[in-house]
């Protein structure tokens, strides 16, 4: 939020910016035999780690998020993965696909 302010929203309104914040997380792994890392000083402990970008549909229905923003009257919604950067280009036409065929929800990859 303090960059937020420091920045003046970066041109936006207050109300048009939603922060959520991710809870614990998940056991991060070791390695590919699911061996779950322990905490250095004490091994009892399971070292967690975020859930990554997967969460945020939980994280917007469980803070009341989409439903406040059905509420004020939002139509779309688009979710961009910021670890693939090619797909960005590609989010206008997967939008305009969704409202001709009126898909009421619309997944795309791009390797």
């Amino acid at each position: 939020a303090k960059l937020l302010r420091k920045n003046n929203y970066f041109g936006m309104q207050k109300s048009q910016i939603t922060i959520v914040q991710q809870g614990q997380g998940v056991p991060a792994l070791m390695d590919n035999n699911a061996k779950m890392v322990l905490e250095e000083n004490d091994s009892s402990k399971i070292v967690t780690k975020p859930h990554g970008h997967g969460d945020v549909h939980a994280l917007l229905y469980t803070h009341g998020v989409a439903k406040r923003w059905l509420s004020d009257g939002i139509e779309w919604l688009t979710l961009f993965q910021d670890t693939n950067g090619l797909a960005f280009h590609t989010l206008p036409l997967m939008l305009g696909v969704s409202k001709k065929l009126d898909l009421i929800m619309n997944s795309l990859a791009v390797p």
